[in-house]
């Protein structure tokens, strides 16, 4: 019979990606709560995922966002780098906070450690497209939920606010991970 099994856990310490930063605690396997970000200080939340299947040509794990980080009263955080939401690996920047600018005034983006499409994440680079689905983590054959690389990897998204960044204490939005095996 064919099989996979795909879970999502918080990863609470630790680096992911080369990051210097370390994971922020509040990590879930459900949820990534930023909570209060303070201009000029990024936040780190990180997530481990691991895939378990027989399927012999392996897996995909995609990510997909349904809206830009948006607050009730409709102000946004984009994503990286600066709305431009991109889609080869960069390197963090700080959002520019332009004036007038709303696109500049924060950004989020995501990295994996998995060797993807040879390694295009490198080490600590991040993408921001993710507004259509993105892939993170694949491997080309059967896999066991715990070889890095093969079944197993973390990711982690961050974000960072200028002092412009429109207050609101209520900023969400969904990032859904689909795994699809390839028999």
């Amino acid at each position: 019979d064919t099989s996979l099994t795909f879970t999502v856990a918080g990863k609470t310490s630790g680096t992911v990606n080369g990051e210097a930063t370390s994971c922020e605690a509040a990590a879930t396997a459900t949820a990534l709560p930023f909570g209060t970000l303070a201009p000029g200080t990024p936040k780190v939340l990180c997530q481990t995922l691991s895939v378990t299947t027989n399927a012999t040509n392996g897996f995909t794990v995609t990510v997909i966002q349904n809206q830009n980080l948006l607050s009730g009263t409709g102000a946004d955080i984009d994503t990286f780098k600066d709305g431009a939401s991109t889609a080869t690996p960069t390197a963090w920047t700080t959002p520019l906070g332009t004036l007038d600018t709303e696109a500049t005034y924060g950004h989020y983006g995501i990295t994996s450690e998995d060797d993807l499409n040879t390694n295009e994440f490198g080490s600590a680079l991040y993408a921001g497209n993710i507004g259509t689905a993105r892939a993170v983590f694949n491997h080309n054959g059967p896999a066991d939920g715990t070889t890095a690389d093969k079944g197993q990897t973390n990711v982690a998204v961050k974000a960072q606010i200028t002092a412009l960044q429109e207050a609101a204490t209520d900023y969400t939005n969904r990032l859904t991970y689909v795994a699809t095996p390839t028999f």
